[in-house]
């Protein structure tokens, strides 16, 4: 709540943000993909297939960017508080949600316009909790390393910035070359895109491979970062 109370407070559309900020960069990616070159979207049309893409990678990517630095944002509640560590990961995620729930109010209101809505949407509270797991495992694995090495904090902003290209986000993966589809699918983030495509749009042909590859990142990340975390808590107090 503090979180949310102070990206907005001194702001002077204040929670307007929340509607023009995915507005915007619908269309940057619109004119990125749709208008200079065929973004291969299965014949789903562009505006549901790319506000899905935007709901996983939003969540995934501002999360990355607020709970890398958390602990040391948070520097006096570790030296000074018994709480558990790991809350403020969860707390980091939990000020994402309003963003995501637009984001996802947009991604259901186009599908169910163009009549793409199938009875895979169910699905969706699971999809939610996937996400959830991946980017708090994420979280687990980034965060206890940028409060030791503090270049980590330098390096996740290049690595949102990079990822927006390196993700199908605004564009499918079908159309790419065999060697560049390779490497979209080991990218995490395309497997949970294609599992949300294809619970909220009914694309044809979700990449199983990517969902695969997407699952089992998740369950890595999950165990290794508890460790990780784990291992490193205890010097927390020591370097923030």
């Amino acid at each position: 709540m503090r979180d949310m109370r102070v990206k907005y407070k001194q702001a002077a559309l204040g929670p307007l943000w929340l509607f023009i900020a995915p507005l915007g960069m619908l269309a940057a990616l619109t004119i990125a993909f749709s208008g200079v070159t065929d973004p291969q979207t299965s014949g789903i049309p562009y505006l549901p297939f790319v506000l899905t893409g935007l709901t996983v990678w939003t969540f995934i990517s501002a999360s990355m960017s607020i709970g890398a630095a958390v602990i040391t944002t948070n520097g006096a509640l570790v030296r000074r508080s018994p709480l558990p560590r790991v809350s403020l990961l969860g707390g980091s995620m939990v000020g994402n949600l309003p963003p995501l729930a637009v984001l996802l109010a947009f991604s259901l209101a186009a599908a169910i316009a163009y009549g793409l809505l199938p009875i895979q949407a169910l699905l969706l509270p699971f999809l939610l909790a996937w996400l959830m797991l991946f980017t708090y495992g994420t979280l687990l694995l980034i965060s206890p390393v940028a409060v030791k090495y503090r270049d980590t904090l330098a390096i996740v902003p290049l690595i949102i910035q990079a990822g927006i290209f390196v993700t199908p986000v605004g564009y499918g993966i079908e159309g790419a070359p065999s060697t560049i589809k390779a490497l979209l699918i080991l990218n995490p983030a395309t497997g949970l895109i294609e599992a949300w495509r294809w619970s909220l749009l009914d694309l044809p042909d979700p990449s199983i491979a990517a969902i695969a590859i997407a699952g089992g990142w998740t369950v890595v990340l999950l165990i290794a970062g508890w460790r990780i975390f784990g291992r490193l808590e205890v010097t927390f107090a020591d370097f923030v």
